[in-house]
């Protein structure tokens, strides 16, 4: 966040935002709000410094940030937010999956559009992909959705008119990631008793825990956590903490946690449903706290989880859950077996199978096209 000014948040008119009048909902088309940036990482090496990790290829985590922040200005730019008066906010990363090589010596291409609208909610889709030679390669897709307000109450914005049979495509596959977002959360295990099946699975690996059948890690033994303070240089334009800053400490906590369990090099592979269920005020105190909570074969999953600490009552209060995948690759780049992860605990098989569920369907997605 400290590399993009706060002023790039805030237009002109942002003065005028309360004397703005309601507008009437309008239907947009996609190319209406489309947007592209480059980061020239082949040119500029001081750009390519500030993105740049241990191991010489570019931190995910700073480049989240800058996915929230044009998720942030494409839906401003669809629903005419400035000119109306609107608040928008991020309600969740839906998904992010990393399709190919983040090379930082290669130029990166973010193309955002509209994919799809509800009544006060929209998904903007970002395709990033990195340029080999003369031309782009698709190396990762983000979807983030959107909410419009007004004085707190939720606010309709303009509707969107695919054109052609990709824009309808996407308008599709958007609206069906809606129901999927439904359905997990109707699913979610601190609503629902496990299955039969689910009860069956937890029981068998018990047992064989129990036997000595199967040796891993305590899960409880994954957990780490960190606790920062949340300063005015991270605000949004709203003078909460910016989305994509927290997205980008969730990450890498995420990451250290996979390289701590697996000693070896991560590679990030998608990052799950980050849930914003409330703002960040700045002066808090904000708690990350991840865990490992599923693996299979050669993925495992982290949970990590913020809360807003009150520091004179102890209290907390969660803002976000987010899960990413990751594997672990070895020198020559090639994806190793990872430890296994176990549960010992009932709060902890509920995580486990949570997990489970997340990754296959977290699989199936990679499948579709952006």
């Amino acid at each position: 966040m400290s590399d993009i000014p706060i002023e790039a948040h805030v237009p002109p008119s942002v003065t005028k935002l309360v004397e703005a009048p309601t507008k009437p909902r309008l239907s947009r088309k996609v190319a209406a709000s489309a947007s592209e940036k480059v980061l020239p990482f082949s040119t500029d090496l001081e750009l390519r410094e500030r993105y740049i990790n241990f191991f010489g290829g570019l931190r995910l985590g700073k480049l989240l940030e800058d996915l929230d922040l044009i998720a942030g200005q494409m839906a401003y730019k669809h629903t005419e937010g400035w000119e109306r008066g609107l608040t928008i906010v991020t309600a969740a990363c839906d998904r992010i999956d990393l399709l190919g090589e983040l090379h930082s010596d290669c130029d990166l291409q973010l193309l955002s559009s509209i994919n799809w609208v509800g009544r006060s909610s929209l998904e903007v889709g970002v395709r990033i992909s990195s340029k080999v030679g003369k031309t782009w390669k698709r190396v990762a897709r983000a979807y983030f959705i959107m909410v419009a307000r007004r004085e707190g109450i939720a606010e309709p914005v303009n509707s969107v008119e695919p054109v052609g049979k990709e824009e309808q495509r996407r308008f599709q596959q958007g609206e069906q990631r809606q129901r999927q977002r439904r359905a997990i959360a109707q699913t979610s295990y601190l609503h629902n008793t496990p299955t039969a099946d689910e009860s069956r699975v937890l029981h068998d690996l018990f047992l064989r825990i129990k036997n000595g059948e199967i040796e891993g890690a305590a899960m409880e033994d994954t957990i780490r956590q960190s606790t920062l303070l949340m300063h005015p240089q991270s605000r949004n334009v709203h003078n909460n903490i910016f989305g994509g800053y927290l997205m980008r400490e969730a990450f890498e906590l995420a990451w250290n946690i996979t390289y701590l369990f697996c000693r070896k090099r991560p590679q990030f592979v998608s990052m799950d449903h980050m849930y914003f269920y409330k703002p960040v005020e700045i002066g808090s105190i904000i708690s990350f706290t991840g865990t490992v909570i599923y693996t299979v074969e050669k993925s495992l999953m982290v949970e990590v989880v913020t809360k807003v600490i009150l520091p004179k009552s102890g209290e907390t209060q969660i803002t976000n859950v987010c899960y990413f995948t990751f594997t672990a690759l070895d020198d020559s780049g090639n994806s190793l077996q990872v430890p296994l992860v176990l549960p010992h605990s009932y709060e902890e098989g509920l995580k486990y199978l949570d997990g489970a569920k997340r990754f296959k369907l977290g699989e199936k997605k990679r499948d579709n096209a952006f």
